[in-house]
């Protein structure tokens, strides 16, 4: 039970409502100008300023576009997880696509994927290939595996990539044996081109 000693606040009324989350909130007009202005790709500090000269009531921050924006693509995800989307996507544009999961969580570990075309020069130029992993540089702080190949006018192409857990030897195993699988076994890369990870 609450008990209320004295009712009157312990501090003066805040001159300025900027950055308070009641008066931050977005009306359904505001929330439509976010909507389409993220839809035309424009930086949320841009959204603001269109907002507040739009709507010269407006006390919202920065925050306030983030989590619209976020809120927003989550329901144009159809309610999925990032996760199913991209896999639902690849797949409806025919990518190779192989997962890896950990078999306590049922999360996914690994993920490698390859357009059709990729694979088909792959078969066509499996000559040379060039491995680079760059490491830690997306939100979910996963290595990428990027793998390049080389036609015989040494234009490059991009084979595949892979969303690694970890930079352990079995997780490149595990990426090269999928990799192994798309290719033709009977012509098998001459010159692989690594910075010695």
């Amino acid at each position: 039970m609450l008990e209320v000693v004295c009712g009157v606040h312990n501090h003066p009324q805040a001159q300025y409502l900027e950055g308070h989350a009641y008066a931050g909130r977005l009306t359904s007009d505001e929330e439509k100008l976010v909507a389409s202005l993220s839809s035309s790709h424009t930086r949320p500090k841009q959204i603001l300023a269109a907002l507040q000269r739009s709507f010269l009531s407006n006390k919202s921050t920065i925050k306030t576009i983030y989590n619209v924006r976020s809120r927003n693509k989550y329901v144009g995800h159809a309610g999925r997880s990032q996760m199913q989307y991209l896999l639902g996507k690849l797949e409806e544009h025919g990518y190779y696509q192989y997962t890896r999961q950990c078999p306590q969580t049922d999360t996914v570990k690994d993920m490698f994927y390859a357009h059709p075309t990729s694979v088909k020069l792959l078969r066509a130029f499996p000559e040379v290939l060039l491995m680079d992993c760059t490491y830690k540089t997306n939100m979910y702080r996963l290595h990428l595996f990027e793998i390049v190949g080389v036609t015989s006018t040494s234009m490059m192409f991009f084979v595949a990539c892979a969303y690694l857990e970890a930079e352990k030897e079995d997780n490149y195993i595990w990426a090269l044996t999928v990799l192994k699988g798309l290719m033709d076994q009977s012509t098998l890369p001459s010159v692989i081109v690594t910075d010695r990870e």
